[in-house]
């Protein structure tokens, strides 16, 4: 617009100079200028005035570019912002808080002490008494695990089937089977809290208990129901001999006492002999702890059934495992009976 009105005031002012050259003025006299020539200048003018205010006008600024941009580009000479967005993952349900410090502190061996003799394959129940040393209580969610070692056919993880405080003791049992060879075995064992963490006995807790048995002779085929007096419970075995002694059985009265102290525990024996024979036989007993045992008898017996009684008085808490052991004529134990005496 200021282009514009600039060339309008230069040709006015043209006109103006074309009109005022009358017929007759000094300027006639001199020259009379065509018209043609008149509007030459004049539109020079106009011309040089327009290059004149354009050398003063700011450039225009150049258009900015505009370029396809690719996701997660930015043109050049522009400011991008970066949004942080929160990475979208699958919800983990984190496992159950533990609260306060788990740690095992071994009591006693309730069943299998160490060194049992079990026969190849022979089925059994081990049962040890642990204390809740720690601080937070055991629940269900606790288990007890297998660690290492033989783990003789017992499950990989049992779970508890109570809750046990901290400073309280609990009974805590497995179902094993001997291995199949001779030798002896040894299974380590740990609990393991809600959160899946593996703890047991000592100052961090890293220790592992176990079962270590001796395995030896003929298989176990079967069991035969006790008979006698005391507390439910009570246990039988029966064993297979070989040769002369065809099978050996051991009983006890009662297999889990409280009572006051001293209390006798009875145990009743039996063999079975094909044919006439000097036998020596005795009544063998692993509590972990030394005690006085019948004598070992031997007596010339005629074939068929033998019964023997033994008792065994105890002044203290003990748990053990006894068997029949015939030395002679041929070497057979009895399958093992447990038993626990408390005493009130």
């Amino acid at each position: 617009m200021r282009l514009k009105k600039t060339l309008c005031i230069v040709l006015l002012v043209a006109s103006m100079s074309l009109s005022a050259c009358k017929p007759g003025s000094q300027a006639d006299a001199t020259s009379t200028p065509e018209p043609q020539a008149v509007f030459t200048a004049a539109a020079q003018t106009a011309q040089a005035r327009m290059t004149e205010m354009a050398a003063t006008m700011p450039s225009p600024m150049p258009p900015t570019p505009t370029a396809a941009l690719t996701p997660g580009t930015a043109a050049a000479g522009t400011v991008t912002a970066t949004l942080a967005l929160a990475a979208t993952t699958p919800a983990i349900t984190a496992p159950p808080a533990v609260s306060g410090s788990d740690r095992v502190e071994y009591v006693a061996d309730l069943t299998v002490p160490d060194g049992t003799i079990f026969r190849p394959s022979e089925k059994f129940t081990k049962t040890w008494r642990l204390l809740n040393a720690g601080t937070s209580t055991w629940t269900t969610a606790y288990s007890l695990v297998f660690f290492s070692g033989e783990q003789m056919g017992g499950a990989a993880s049992t779970p508890l089937t109570t809750q046990v405080p901290a400073g309280q003791t609990v009974d805590i049992s497995i179902q094993l089977t001997a291995p199949s060879n001779e030798g002896k075995y040894t299974g380590y064992w740990m609990l393991r809290n809600a959160a899946g963490t593996n703890f047991g006995m000592g100052a961090n807790a890293d220790g592992a208990f176990y079962v270590q048995i001796n395995v030896s002779g003929a298989a176990v085929t079967g069991t035969v129901a006790a008979s006698g007096t005391g507390t439910p419970g009570a246990t039988a075995s029966t064993t297979t001999g070989e040769g002369v002694v065809t099978s050996t059985s051991l009983s006890v009265d009662a297999a889990t006492v409280e009572e006051a102290c001293p209390y006798t525990f009875t145990f009743t024996a039996q063999f079975v002999l094909s044919e006439p024979a000097m036998v020596t036989y005795k009544l063998d007993v692993d509590a972990g702890i030394p005690l006085t045992l019948p004598a070992p008898t031997t007596s010339s017996l005629s074939a068929g059934t033998h019964e023997w009684t033994y008792t065994l008085e105890l002044t203290d808490s003990v748990s053990g495992t006894a068997r029949l052991h015939i030395t002679s004529p041929v070497d057979v134990l009895s399958g093992p009976v447990s038993f626990t005496l408390t005493c009130g």
